[in-house]
């Protein structure tokens, strides 16, 4: 005789957890990815891909549920869409132009591409090629189409994309100014956020030291979750691929 009670009692459990989902405040929500396609087979780090075809289907969701993408640039002018989110490209991978582009353009999409200008049309040679295979980076003429496009901005990782929270904070500090300098003057690209990636020992007074010249610049940081504020200056990220960033969109269908 206990059956329908507790039956209706989940019911309206069910629906009040919805009804507070459903009025979830506005956030901006940042979608970080790496290399696009498909992982060679000697590649360890297959956390750092993200198919074409689940790039799309991201793509397709958030179309569908009413997201709308947006660009660093945008976060300081303050007019934001109800549902924003940032995709952040990590790296500069030409994987970004072959796989992810055609996709990108098909839903009018923005995103922004981190570079590190020392390695601009080489290849990644931060990484390790016995743990993961060296990748190609986009070439200056493949940035100076993406750039033209109105839908692509670009951001500054270190010069070399080294762990700048395992520098010294001198080093570290010429690494980012450096490298934003060489954006804006030998690719003729104007910076317009930061990010640390890789980031292993996050610290975000260091990471404000470091940052001398581009603290008025959206910065994005290894930090997890959302972000209420959309004009703050550290940005929390979620991975692309994770279970957080999956329950992040739910949440704010």
């Amino acid at each position: 005789m206990m059956i329908y009670p507790l039956t209706a009692a989940g019911i309206i459990l069910a629906a009040a957890v919805y009804i507070i989902l459903r009025r979830a405040k506005r956030a901006l929500i940042v979608l970080t990815y790496a290399k696009i396609g498909r992982p060679p087979a000697a590649a360890r780090l297959k956390n750092e891909w993200t198919s074409a075809a689940r790039l799309e289907r991201t793509l397709n969701k958030l179309a569908r549920r009413n997201f709308k993408t947006v660009l660093p640039g945008e976060l300081s002018k303050g007019r934001l869409p109800a549902k924003p989110v940032l995709l952040a490209f990590m790296g500069g991978y030409q994987s970004f132009y072959t796989e992810a582009w055609p996709v990108i353009k098909k839903y009018r999409a923005k995103a922004c591409v981190f570079l590190a200008q020392e390695y601009v049309g080489a290849y990644d040679a931060w990484q390790d090629p016995y743990r993961e295979p060296w990748q190609n980076l986009l070439t200056e003429a493949q940035l100076k189409e993406l750039k033209q496009s109105g839908l692509v901005e670009f951001g500054a990782l270190d010069l070399k994309a080294r762990d700048l929270t395992l520098l010294p904070l001198r080093e570290a500090a010429f690494g980012i100014t450096e490298n934003s300098f060489r954006i804006k003057k030998q690719l003729g690209l104007t910076v317009e956020a930061f990010a640390f990636w890789p980031a292993a020992k996050w610290n975000e007074k260091t990471a404000q030291e470091m940052l001398h010249g581009l603290e008025n610049l959206p910065v994005l940081t290894p930090v997890p979750g959302v972000n209420p504020d959309t004009k703050t200056a550290f940005l929390k990220t979620l991975p692309a691929n994770s279970l957080r960033a999956r329950w992040a969109l739910w949440k704010r269908r």
